[in-house]
């Protein structure tokens, strides 16, 4: 039997038909926006790059309500993008050094980027205490105060602090003195080493890195693959990283990172000595004595693997990287190359260098990029992926053919954008061939720098002695008289010429344009760089941004 319309309950309540169109108004946009929300992401957001990688959002309704008297909805949304997140490098421990004082200025976004890459992350400090749910380690609880001497005051002092929840910044944020947490760290690279060894005993790898180190944790797969087809980790012994000298005396720059095998740590700390304090604790006192007369841990770890293992450093710069994306000296050298590590990376620096590799990854189609072998139990975590006894397939595979993240590809993403195209034309200023900038130092002093005390003497070339003089002749000792020279930079009194490309940073952000200018002025030669980079890409043509 039909309803009778007379007697229907919406003829009899305006008010509910007025409700029902506004919720099935609502379910239609969050459909239609739901299904096709959609973003253009651009590098730094710089619309320069138009035409780059997209990538879609995910919108979340977090919250709907009907509002007041007059049933006005609310709806919440938040676009959010997920990470891609590759195969977990299970075998390998990555031990993060930083100091209390700059602790929660750098290590949480290396704690949202790279790191949940690596399942098998140990953090370390000065001071044991929490970030998030992170546990970190103090690496000095182990140093035998007798020997360091007054060098732990500061620590002795933090730990009070500490204890009595007095915090180590002020009501303005600073964070203590920077100095004295640098002498502490000098201390912790033999601790960590040790209690990173005791904690995973059976790992491949240990790659050590700073708090303010970034990782290209994509390029580290292959890379290790590689490596261990080349040098068995439980029979080859190697300690890798970008080789510094102090007094002819080789070790690992501990900023770039550097990479110890099992191999290596078993010379160093034999089996059967793994958990033997009596001995560990004599390596210990042995190199906190040498670390109190020395600059730095990491020449203090690399006399460690060179006395008492016999392990050297070999110097596998530019996959361990000094420098991040804006000091790095763009060159043949390694314009073609992947690199695995940067350091003295700034936290928004590290958002961006994440953001670039995700973009690369999305890009290259190595965002679904597998070792062969790998099954859903390694995926899972159930099963734990070990380089010393990978599955025959993966011995046979060819990682020449993966498509690694080249300097190449931080030029085309963060410098090209950014680097002036045409020569500057300014109606009271002379720059003849070169692009300007003034307040800024793009770093060509670190190549050849002119001063007073290498422009002395009657052998000297005059235009030399003319390039510290001013800007112009400097500017001319670039275009004129080096042919190799695409950039310049010009500070009272020093003149800085390089072949190689480097995009520099600003020296001040406030102040006069007189002001700025006595700061340095910056200049490179675009048509050059053009050359240049022609040249450089021909021996890896392609640009995947």
């Amino acid at each position: 039997m039909l309803a009778n319309a007379t007697g229907s309950p919406l003829r009899r309540s305006p008010l509910l038909v007025c409700i029902l169109i506004v919720l099935v108004t609502q379910s239609y946009f969050l459909f239609k926006y739901n299904v096709q929300a959609t973003t253009r992401f651009y590098p730094s957001g710089d619309p320069a790059t138009a035409g780059g990688p997209e990538t879609t959002s995910t919108v979340i309704v977090t919250r709907t309500a009907i509002l007041g008297p007059s049933g006005t909805s609310a709806v919440l949304q938040q676009p959010t993008r997920t990470p891609i997140r590759g195969a977990p490098l299970h075998d390998i421990v990555l031990s993060i050094k930083t100091g209390a004082t700059v602790i929660h200025a750098r290590v949480p976004i290396q704690l949202l980027t790279f790191v949940p890459n690596f399942p098998n992350t140990l953090i370390y400090s000065d001071l044991k205490t929490k970030l998030g749910d992170w546990e970190v380690a103090d690496a000095l609880a182990r140093v035998s105060a007798d020997v360091a001497g007054g060098t732990l005051k500061y620590w002795r002092t933090m730990q009070e602090l500490h204890s009595q929840n007095a915090g180590l910044s002020d009501s303005a944020g600073k964070m203590g003195d920077l100095k004295e947490g640098w002498s502490l760290d000098k201390f912790k690279n033999i601790p960590i080493l040790i209690e990173s060894y005791q904690k995973y005993p059976h790992a491949s790898y240990y790659l050590f890195i700073d708090g303010d180190t970034s990782l290209i944790s994509s390029n580290w797969w292959p890379y290790l693959l590689d490596l261990t087809k080349t040098h068995d980790p439980l029979h080859s012994p190697i300690y890798w990283g970008s080789l510094a000298l102090l007094n002819d005396m080789p070790f690992g720059h501990g900023g770039s990172g550097y990479l110890i095998n099992q191999a290596a740590m078993r010379k160093l700390i034999p089996e059967g000595k793994t958990f033997d304090e009596a001995f560990l604790g004599d390596l210990e006192r042995n190199y906190t004595k040498l670390a109190s007369h020395s600059c730095c841990g990491d020449l203090v770890l690399g006399r460690a693997m060179t006395d008492r293992a016999g392990v050297t450093v070999k110097h596998k710069w530019p996959f361990y990287q000094g420098e991040t994306w804006w000091s790095i000296p763009y060159h043949e050298s390694n314009f073609c190359n992947p690199l695995g590590t940067m350091h003295h990376v700034l936290p928004e620096d590290m958002q961006e260098i994440w953001d670039f590799e995700q973009a690369m990854l999305r890009k290259t189609g190595n965002d679904r990029w597998r070792p062969a072998g790998w099954t859903e139990h390694h995926e899972q975590g159930l099963v734990e992926w070990k380089f010393s006894d990978m599955p025959r397939e993966a011995k046979k595979m060819d990682v020449s053919t993966y498509k690694y993240i080249l300097f190449r590809d931080m030029y085309d993403w963060f410098i090209a954008p950014r680097l002036p195209k045409e020569p500057t034309k300014e109606a009271n200023e002379d720059w003849g061939n070169s692009a300007v900038r003034v307040g800024w130092d793009n770093l060509s002093w670190r190549e050849d720098e002119l001063n007073k005390d290498k422009t002395k003497g009657d052998d000297v070339e005059q235009w030399k002695k003319d390039a510290i003089t001013s800007e112009k002749n400097c500017r001319l000792a670039c275009e004129k008289h080096q042919k190799d020279c695409i950039q310049w930079y010009f500070r009272n009194g020093i003149c800085g010429l390089s072949p190689k490309f480097n995009y520099g940073h600003r020296l001040r952000n406030d102040g006069t344009y007189r002001e700025w200018r006595n700061l340095g002025v910056s200049g490179w030669i675009p048509s050059r760089i053009e050359a240049k980079i022609k040249e450089w890409r021909s021996k890896c043509p392609g640009q995947v941004i």
